[in-house]
């Protein structure tokens, strides 16, 4: 008996997309929102270094916490994607059909011949909000900081902020890829027929 008929786990799977959608949506929102508390409180204290550069490690954390949930958003988008497709084939055993987006089991390799590298789908995916808001926001932050320690024209440390958040950023990502795999297993059952 089946929870969900297989006929109908391509519309199971459009609802879990929409709803991963609305939770990247509130995601943004909730890092938007605590950059304007934390900018708000850098501005009255940046004559002072100490809580200046403390608002900044608290920036760049807070962001991070942000970019660590938008990521497994992002992940979780393609793997429903993925999912979707497989029951338009009819090739999704129901073990798969979880009930939320990045389930704690799941098929190994399906970024293969879909995605341009195990961390990102499409390169456009860096314009998106939910990729590029992060390094943004890194980026000023490790900016202001750096403009009082090294004696260089503003736009080269800017330049070397712009490069070290998509570092710290691309790190994360390829660590978080690496530490995901082991939830990954073959498919056991036979596609649904």
């Amino acid at each position: 008996m089946h929870d969900v008929p297989p006929e109908q786990y391509a519309t199971v799977i459009r609802e879990l997309i929409r709803h991963e959608n609305d939770v990247t949506n509130h995601r943004i929102m909730w890092l938007l929102v605590m950059q304007g508390l934390l900018v708000n409180a850098y501005v009255g204290v940046r004559d002072d270094p100490e809580a200046a550069n403390g608002l900044a490690v608290a920036g760049i954390l807070v962001t991070l916490s942000a970019f660590v949930m938008l990521y497994k958003s992002y992940q979780a988008r393609g793997y429903l994607h993925f999912l979707g497709t497989e029951a338009k084939r009819g090739k999704l055993p129901e073990e798969y059909l979880g009930l939320n987006g990045w389930p704690k089991k799941r098929i190994k390799h399906w970024r293969r011949n879909v995605w341009l590298c195990p961390w990102l789908e499409r390169a456009a995916d860096l314009l998106e909000p939910y990729l590029s808001l992060p390094i943004i926001i890194v980026s000023a932050w490790i900016f202001l900081p750096l403009q009082r320690w090294l004696p260089l024209h503003p736009g080269i440390v800017l330049g070397v902020a712009i490069i070290l958040a998509t570092f710290i950023l691309f790190v994360f990502c390829m660590v978080w890829i690496w530490s995901q795999g082991t939830a990954e297993e073959e498919r056991t059952e036979e596609p649904v027929q």
